[in-house]
């Protein structure tokens, strides 16, 4: 392991150490073992309980970032007391290896926190396919953490999901066979916007009229999935967009196995993981369950700051004062 490292500072929203961890691990569909290299970065104290963070497929180490409104001082996921770890997922298939699973995820993460002498995680908040990789987490090395935030995610995908990803990747492999990457790319990832947000805020946003352009008839919808495509194709390459949808329909754990402290949060107008999708992991696990009402759909954990922040809070809470009684009992 490399990192450039220096002193925490309580106060700092910024990751104070970035770094690098090779390691070995057997790949969870071929068997077969493969050198893998594993992106962290860490905030707020190194000495205090580790928060391991995860967000969708296009989210990074750099957990600050992407979820500024959770993690940092006097936030939901407090770096003045603790220690917040973010990873980027292996996106680049190895050698032997037939696809990446979130158990694969899984495994690397648990060698990361071998890494970094991090016996035990004080819990894995995991929203979209960080919610996937958290529950594989949580059935295959259950005395590795005590609780479990899961967002948006159910014990397996649901079949409509798979369905419009089997789209984006034909659309993906489309691109490869005609040498136009980028745009295929752009163009999956406009796909998949229409399934993160809700009907309703499409209908708020974009009822306007059809304009004639270029030739052709423009809908007010149409510039933004454009946008939103080529902003993602600009820094996601095709390849990785593949692996990782494709990694979201092999997600499955054995509800029966999660025995970890688990809290399970729905969306209503979630298109992509359905409410009674999560609700019936719940009702097999014990898990808490929580479900919001957001026009944002499956994008409410990034969309919807504060009612997040009290759910996230609320866990966090309601784990301590359960350890405490533990201790004390």
């Amino acid at each position: 392991m490399s990192a450039n490292q220096t002193e925490p500072h309580p106060c700092t929203a910024g990751p104070y150490e970035l770094g690098m961890h090779r390691a070995v691990i057997d790949g969870a569909l071929d068997g077969v073992a493969a050198e893998v290299e594993i992106g962290f970065a860490r905030y707020g104290r190194v000495d205090a309980p580790c928060i391991v963070v995860m967000g969708g497929i296009s989210a990074s180490r750099q957990v600050g970032d992407w979820w500024a409104a959770q993690v940092g001082p006097g936030k939901a996921l407090d770096t003045r007391y603790y220690c917040v770890l973010g990873f980027d997922y292996l996106s680049a298939l190895p050698v032997g290896w037939s696809g990446i699973s979130p158990h694969d995820q899984a495994a690397a993460l648990c060698t990361l926190l071998d890494a970094l002498k991090i016996e035990r995680a004080h819990a894995l908040v995991g929203a979209s396919y960080g919610g996937a990789v958290a529950l594989a987490f949580a059935e295959r090395y259950r005395d590795r953490l005590d609780s479990a935030l899961v967002l948006s995610m159910a014990a397996r995908p649901s079949p409509m999901a798979s369905a419009l990803r089997a789209l984006q990747r034909d659309l993906l492999r489309l691109g490869e066979d005609l040498g136009f990457q980028a745009e295929a790319v752009a163009m999956a990832r406009a796909l998949a916007i229409t399934s993160y947000r809700s009907d309703a805020e499409f209908s708020r946003r974009f009822a306007g009229n059809p304009e004639r352009q270029g030739g052709c008839w423009r809908l007010p919808v149409e510039g933004y999935l454009r946008a939103q495509g080529e902003r993602f194709a600009r820094c996601f390459d095709a390849e990785a967009y593949r692996v990782l949808s494709e990694s979201l329909d092999l997600h499955r754990v054995d509800p029966h196995r999660l025995h970890t402290c688990l809290h399970l949060l729905a969306v209503d107008q979630d298109r992509l993981v359905p409410r009674a999708d999560i609700q019936a992991l719940a009702r097999v696990t014990g898990a808490s369950f929580t479900c919001l009402a957001s026009d944002y759909g499956h994008d409410a954990f990034l969309k919807e700051p504060m009612a997040i922040a009290d759910w996230l809070t609320a866990c966090l809470r309601q784990d301590l004062r359960m350890r405490r009684s533990a201790l004390t009992a």
